[in-house]
């Protein structure tokens, strides 16, 4: 199982510094935040699990929509540093608790959220079956799944120009975002990005059919998609236990 380690880890660590300033400010990422928050079904006093939460963005909208109880893990030092400034700062010690851990090292008890979150974060797990049947049996019975990704499928030979060219529709929308609404500084990070989705260099999306199937044969039964309306290149989804 390939983790985010190394140069990958590295790269996270050195974008924290800048990531709320250039892609924390890309409109439509908090756009797929507030829907992701939107359809989880949030009710007070849930326990929700943040995976890759980065500097924090989505577990504060969840905060903002009802109480509850936040764990938040990332594999970065960098970016849990900036988040737990942000905790201290808001006093919301007692909401939030960040641990240091990747996606594929978690180890929660059965039946414990009730809800399991993650948003463009778990396309950098190459082998996500195990990680997504984790999830399945972290949630207590009627829990939910959310996750809101790209719906791009970078599957396939790296050599592949048919390959090549789905990708490239895909990225081309994001850069001219980047560009448009965080600024040079944004559009390299993006491009950077862009080119370790091509290359499959620590970045490993799928489109949501597959996502869709992952859910279900880790035991999800109910499986909901939805768009972001404006940008349906991107989607959110809900499987429930």
């Amino acid at each position: 199982m390939k983790q985010v380690t190394g140069d990958n880890r590295e790269g996270f660590q050195e974008w924290a510094n800048e990531y709320d300033n250039t892609l924390g400010k890309v409109k439509r990422h908090h756009k797929l935040l507030d829907l992701v928050v939107k359809v989880s079904g949030i009710k007070r006093n849930d326990q929700i699990l943040d995976i890759g939460c980065g500097t924090g963005l989505l577990s504060l909208k969840f905060l903002t929509k009802t109480e509850c109880t936040i764990t938040a893990i990332d594999s970065s030092t960098q970016m849990l540093r900036i988040f737990e400034e942000k905790i201290e700062k808001c006093n919301l010690t007692k909401k939030i608790h960040c641990v240091q851990q990747s996606a594929e090292d978690m180890d929660f008890k059965p039946d414990q959220f009730d809800i399991i979150a993650a948003t463009v974060a778990l396309h950098h797990v190459e082998n996500k079956q195990p990680v997504i049947k984790n999830i399945y049996d972290c949630l207590k019975g009627g829990g939910r799944f959310v996750i809101g990704e790209i719906d791009m499928d970078t599957t396939g030979r790296l050599d592949d120009p048919k390959r090549l060219l789905r990708i490239l529709d895909y990225l081309k929308q994001e850069l001219v975002l980047a560009m448009k609404e965080g600024g040079v500084q944004a559009f390299e990070r993006m491009y950077d990005n862009g080119k370790k989705h091509i290359l499959n260099d620590g970045e490993y999306c799928i489109g949501f059919a597959q996502w869709v199937k992952l859910c279900r044969n880790a035991g999800f039964k109910n499986v909901e998609v939805y768009p972001l309306k404006g940008f349906e290149w991107f989607k959110v989804l809900v499987a429930t236990k």
